[in-house]
């Protein structure tokens, strides 16, 4: 009925964690279900935490050599054998109900291919980035939707979606130059594509990202911005695209002009420009990267 694709690289202690939870809380689910942890080249002792709960969850370990977390996810995808695939990361830990709020929304919306979920903090000491906290469903029709409610680490799809739409595009992602947006880059895919996407709060994972220094949040935004370069940069000859990376940049530019000591908009814009430019070299700025192989069903 559902699987649940995990990826991960070098951080063995925190997909302990993330595991050690789902087996309290989902191991008596009351329906069918896989949890595939895709391990992305880890050093560490990675393998070793999977194993060990393969006797509590129903899980299938697979390695993924190519560095980079869209080759992990297009791999989760491979080996995902039922109708419905979710995505949660290593450092989250999903609600006892989650599981069973997917499969429930997807029945509620026949038309919907795409479901996003709330993203909470797991720590409330921690800096209130990565999460979501819309309190209302929402039919996700725009860009800006889906930039503002939707997050990589608590989302599902229907396995059609990537028969029709494709991969996660291998250029986006940690791991990568541009460190961030696969997520964003393949749901708009799939909007342009004339999926369905809808946002439950009733779908919660809490978020243990661990991000309370200056530092820590700025190496994240560089990131968040270095995708959002490419990510316009692929689409900028689509309209709504455009626009607003022109309002995003003129934006920035503004700033700088009022306050340019102390703005941190020249660190923006260049971020901006560096995810732009490696998006050139990745590939041609318009187009769907990643599109044109279906996902085989099953795996190994």
């Amino acid at each position: 009925m559902i699987s649940v694709v995990v990826c991960t690289r070098d951080r063995a202690r925190m997909l302990e964690r993330c595991l050690r939870h789902m087996a309290d809380t989902c191991r008596g689910a009351d329906l069918a279900w896989q949890l595939v942890i895709v391990d992305n080249a880890s050093v560490d002792d990675t393998r070793a935490v999977a194993k060990q709960f393969a006797t509590v969850l129903p899980l299938c370990y697979v390695q993924e050599s190519r560095r980079g977390l869209s080759h992990a996810r297009n791999r989760g995808v491979s080996v995902a054998k039922h109708s419905i695939i979710a995505f949660t990361d290593d450092d989250c830990l999903v609600a006892p109900d989650w599981l069973r709020s997917i499969v429930d929304e997807f029945a509620r919306h026949p038309e919907a291919s795409i479901l996003g979920g709330r993203v909470e903090l797991a720590d409330p000491g921690d800096h209130p980035v990565s999460i979501r906290r819309h309190a209302r469903e929402e039919a996700i029709t725009t860009i800006d939707q889906i930039m503002a409610l939707l997050a990589g680490c608590n989302m599902a799809f229907r396995r059609g979606v990537f028969d029709d739409v494709g991969r996660f595009d291998t250029a986006f992602g940690k791991g990568k130059h541009i460190g961030a947006g696969e997520d964003l880059d393949f749901l708009y895919r799939a909007l342009k594509h004339g999926h369905s996407i809808r946002y439950s709060p009733e779908v919660l994972v809490r978020h243990a990202h661990g991000r309370h220094t200056a530092d820590a949040l700025q190496t994240l935004a560089h990131d968040y911005l270095k995708g959002r370069g490419a990510f316009y940069c692929k689409f900028i000859t689509d309209r709504q695209i455009a626009q607003r990376a022109y309002w995003e940049f003129c934006g920035l530019a503004r700033q700088w002009v009022r306050d340019p000591l102390r703005s941190g908009s020249p660190r923006a814009l260049g971020s901006l420009a560096t995810g732009a430019f490696y998006q050139c070299v990745a590939g041609t700025p318009g187009t769907a990267q990643g599109t044109s192989h279906a996902v085989p069903r099953g795996g190994t």
